[in-house]
């Protein structure tokens, strides 16, 4: 019996802007992906019959619903192969965050299983199918730390940058849907920004405290009622020190940056014990 580990890291969206709707029903972005070392572990066992997959805690997707049966599926039908697998996902990565959690798990999964079953679909396919799973996923199927994502995310431009950063992520205790805040985003129109994808990546070459002017999260305009919870937490890192924060993806995880790991930490050693919220030290991840 074979079994493997892997690791799925998460990711911020250093900027991201949401230029129109299109006729498919997606949305047109443009964004700076950056992979982080909070990481999700990943079991794949050959065992039993069929495909079983489950993830802890419980409260996550389990089973058909989860992106790493889906994926795994998907590359049974391209290779031809059916797998009698057994994946457990153990969750590090909190759910509905804005942290891509399960579309790293799908990427992973895909990946390792391909390899080592050796099934034999190309880099190009493998690709393909990971966009049709989630969009975020064709990000995670890159072996770069840093991305400009265009189009629905999946046109991507690797960003050679040899710098890491760290981060402090808070999540507090609320969750918000994708689909509802797109919608939000929709029913405000697309007025067009005063903010530029060229300007953050030029502010991200030069350091940790340019690329906090050029922070910009277009659904921080339509957090609503929800603008509470994410205010708060914004406050909490200003009182302790960070210069200033932004939403990742569609919320609610908020997260500031920094040069050097001893100045997160003098923040990080400053946040309160709150049950209501999760709080983490991370740096990029490679």
């Amino acid at each position: 019996m074979r079994e493997i580990r892997v690791y799925a890291p998460a990711k911020l969206n250093l900027y991201l802007d949401v230029l129109k709707k299109r006729p498919d029903g997606y949305h047109n972005i443009e964004t700076i992906f950056e992979k982080i070392d909070l990481k999700d572990e990943i079991i794949i066992k050959e065992k039993g019959k069929g495909l079983k997959v489950r993830a802890t805690p419980f409260n996550c997707s389990q089973g058909k619903e989860n992106t790493v049966y889906k994926a795994a599926k998907a590359l049974f039908k391209e290779s031809g192969v059916d797998l009698n697998l057994d994946i457990e996902i153990k969750k590090r990565i909190p759910v509905s965050a804005g942290l891509g959690g399960g579309s790293s798990d799908a990427a992973s999964a895909l990946k390792a299983i391909n390899e080592i079953f050796k099934l034999g679909v190309s880099a190009k396919r493998l690709f393909t199918i990971s966009s049709d799973i989630g969009k975020d996923v064709p990000f995670f199927m890159l072996e770069t730390p840093f991305a400009v994502g265009r189009g629905t995310g999946e046109r991507l431009e690797k960003i050679k940058l040899d710098k890491d950063f760290f981060h402090i992520l808070i999540k507090p205790s609320i969750s918000l849907s994708t689909k509802m805040m797109y919608q939000r985003i929709d029913k405000q129109g697309f007025p067009g920004s005063r903010h530029s994808l060229k300007s953050a990546l030029y502010a991200l070459e030069n350091g940790a405290e340019e690329l906090a002017e050029t922070y910009y999260n277009i659904f921080e305009s339509v957090l609503a009622g929800n603008s509470v919870h994410i205010n708060r937490v914004k406050a909490l890192l200003s009182r302790a020190g960070a210069q200033r924060s932004l939403l990742s993806g569609s919320g609610p995880t908020v997260f500031c940056t920094f040069e050097n790991k001893e100045e997160a930490r003098v923040v990080f050693r400053k946040m309160p014990k709150d049950r209501k919220i999760s709080v983490f030290l991370v740096k990029t991840y490679r």
